[in-house]
């Protein structure tokens, strides 16, 4: 990807997150407009990078059909989170009036966190429960289902469809990164739940359950390292992360969440990604916690698997898998332990060898069972 397009794209990300307008001055050369959506699009964030567009040009002209893209996407996305907002309601409601209590992560909860919630680019409706309430909420909800899909019941995770509103249970954080680390994460979900201090966050007209801010922000971030360390991650993951911790960084318990970080033993990964995101997004350094300036070198690395694979890895070119069943495990098993754990060696060593080991115990595990 050109350079030159990386840093216009960058531009219009940080005017729109900001609200400020960008400098005029990166009109001077030209704007590559088409490589700037297509990285917009590929790391879904089209909507930020079209308020920042829309700053520097006033409102965009309908009629240029040069913003067109942008502004499609931007309508669809708006529509999107319209549609998720009337049908959290529904199902959160369909649980609580069953006695359960579901805790939203993600999604919806971290759309709030910017300044047009329904510009940012959602997926699905993400919960999170007590193994036993994980349990009686798939009871409740797979009857009224359109779609099921297949359980994880070794992680407690379960998929369903509502027509097109997406829908996850989780009774458990798994990471398949390290058999440790999913220990340590299983006692802090077992922990929040039993000191019962949920956040109240207003959505569709109801105020739905989401974690205390100190178990948010371990949660954001894991689950951003699991998919840096497997599937691939997008910009759009790391900034919901780093918006949150700014946001949020006069609520946090920063003695108990330094004990948490150093505990789960990702506390030079929570720097290195500090250091990324206040020097790509422009965020306020003395409002991310643990923020400690990495090597250039790092953080340009960092950048270019995010540019190359893309939000979710989906632009990764991944080998079709083999048709045999056994060629198959191996592909499965040589890609998600060795590839996706290897390539990041140079940037981080030690956490790359220790999440290579506990992926390959993982590894060795499921393929015994056949899974």
């Amino acid at each position: 990807m050109d350079k030159a397009a990386i840093l216009q794209f960058r531009t219009f990300l940080r005017s729109g997150l900001s609200g400020e307008k960008p400098d005029n001055a990166i009109l001077d050369e030209g704007v590559a407009w088409d490589a700037v959506y297509n990285l917009a699009k590929l790391q879904t964030v089209t909507g930020f990078v079209t308020d920042g567009i829309d700053l520097l040009k006033g409102p965009l002209d309908p009629f240029d059909e040069t913003f067109d893209p942008f502004l499609t996407d931007l309508m669809s996305t708006e529509k999107r989170n319209d549609k998720l907002n009337s049908a959290i309601p529904k199902i959160i409601g369909a649980l609580e009036r069953e006695g359960l209590r579901p805790v939203m992560v993600k999604g919806q909860v971290l759309a709030k966190e910017y300044r047009f919630p329904t510009h940012r680019q959602c997926g699905d409706i993400d919960l999170l429960l007590t193994p036993e309430d994980y349990s009686r909420a798939r009871e409740i909800l797979i009857p009224k289902a359109s779609k099921v899909d297949k359980e994880y019941p070794e992680i407690l995770h379960q998929a369903m469809k509502f027509g097109s509103i997406e829908l996850e249970l989780h009774g458990a954080i798994s990471t398949l990164m390290s058999p440790a680390l999913d220990r340590k994460l299983a006692a802090l979900l077992a922990e929040m739940f039993a000191e019962g201090a949920f956040r109240k966050v207003e959505i569709g007209g109801m105020e739905v359950s989401a974690p205390p801010v100190w178990f948010d922000a371990v949660y954001i971030f894991v689950h951003m390292q699991h998919h840096y360390w497997s599937m691939g991650v997008g910009l759009r993951q790391i900034l919901d992360w780093a918006v949150y911790v700014t946001n949020h960084y006069d609520e946090i318990d920063m003695p108990r969440l330094d004990r948490v970080v150093s505990d789960l033993g990702m506390k030079n990964l929570w720097r290195s990604f500090a250091s990324f995101a206040a020097d790509f997004f422009d965020l306020p350094v003395d409002r991310i916690p643990f923020y400690t300036k990495c090597f250039p070198r790092r953080n340009r690395r960092i950048l270019r698997y995010v540019i190359r694979c893309g939000n979710f890895g989906k632009n990764l070119k991944r080998k079709a898998n083999p048709d045999k069943y056994f060629f198959r495990k191996v592909h499965s098993f040589f890609r998600k332990v060795f590839a996706d754990r290897l390539r990041h060696i140079l940037t981080f060593p030690c956490e790359s060898l220790r999440y290579f080991f506990g992926a390959f115990r993982y590894g060795v595990g499921r393929l015994s069972k056949g899974e």
